[in-house]
């Protein structure tokens, strides 16, 4: 079945997707990005799996659907062939003249992030982790200060679930998560790839890209990561204070929380070995000897 998803909101229309790969959980998800190199894009799809794999075929920016030039009406004409696929493909677009292939296809737009969705958002997030903000001055602060992105909503309300007490979200909690929400996501996908998480870190990895962040960034972002954890475990080991962790190396008591479990499961060894794979990838995508994509996607994987 193929399935298009466009609008003009390009962070909403990535969490849409998002939700499909949620929803495909035990599928093999594949991203694809519409570029010149048509016949890739149909090769990937009409390839043969020989394990009889559930796949998932995402392709991003696919603005041949709304074109009637000979090459992208012959791609469109060759993708709604293999309608027994699972592809979804995402157009980041006002324009609604879409080709003639279109009528083969379910079309759904996605409107704009807007504060009503933000609240429905929050008050569903809300209410599937059983929680409760305790007195509305704790809900309208929340709701304030929170980001209009609805995945660093997603985020920070698996941070609430984390910090609040027996389900009740105060005022004073939703006032230290803010203070401390950047600092957080740094560890983030470390710890998943530390933990060997593979399940949120993929996830995790897919909303990236598909935020169009480049795998070079995330290398760079994840290697941060692995820095800060060596440094905070190597202080554990030397028997640091909490605030002496705080003050001499500027990582806050809420990070140190966050990070517990990791730092009691993690030998220093694993975070060094962690910290050589992904320099030698680094160095691997730098010089051209593996596509971005893949080996980062791989090395998440193994």
């Amino acid at each position: 079945m193929i399935n298009v998803f466009y609008g003009d909101d390009k962070n909403n229309l990535a969490y849409e997707i998002h939700k499909v790969v949620d929803y495909h959980n035990n599928a093999q998800i594949q991203h694809l990005y519409f570029d010149d190199n048509h016949q890739e894009i149909i090769d990937q799809i009409c390839q043969t799996d020989l394990f009889a794999t559930s796949k998932v075929f995402i392709v991003h920016d696919a603005t041949f659907l709304l074109s009637d030039k000979p090459k992208e009406l012959d791609l469109s004409q060759k993708i709604c062939s293999v309608a027994e696929q699972d592809i979804y493909l995402s157009i980041n677009t006002k324009k609604e003249t879409f080709n003639k292939f279109a009528k083969q296809v379910n079309l759904k737009k996605i409107s704009k992030f807007t504060l009503a969705s933000k609240k429905s958002l929050i008050n569903n997030l809300i209410k599937q982790s059983k929680m409760s903000f305790q007195n509305n001055s704790a809900y309208d602060l929340f709701e304030n200060t929170v980001s209009n992105d609805p995945f660093m909503i997603e985020t920070e309300v698996d941070k609430l679930l984390l910090a609040a007490n027996n389900g009740i979200i105060s005022k004073s909690i939703v006032e230290k998560l803010i203070n401390n929400s950047a600092e957080l996501n740094i560890f983030k996908m470390t710890n998943y790839l530390l933990t060997n998480n593979k399940e949120q870190l993929i996830k995790l990895y897919d909303s990236l890209i598909m935020l169009k962040y480049q795998p070079i960034e995330l290398i760079q972002i994840m290697s941060s990561q692995l820095f800060n954890l060596k440094l905070l475990k190597q202080a554990v080991i030397e028997h640091y204070s909490q605030t002496m962790i705080e003050e001499q190396l500027k990582i806050t008591k809420f990070v140190q929380y966050a990070n517990r479990d990791t730092l009691n499961n993690i030998s220093l060894e694993k975070i060094d070995q962690t910290i050589f794979a992904l320099t030698l990838l680094d160095y691997n995508i730098k010089h051209s000897l593996i596509n971005p994509y893949l080996g980062l996607k791989l090395m998440l994987t193994k």
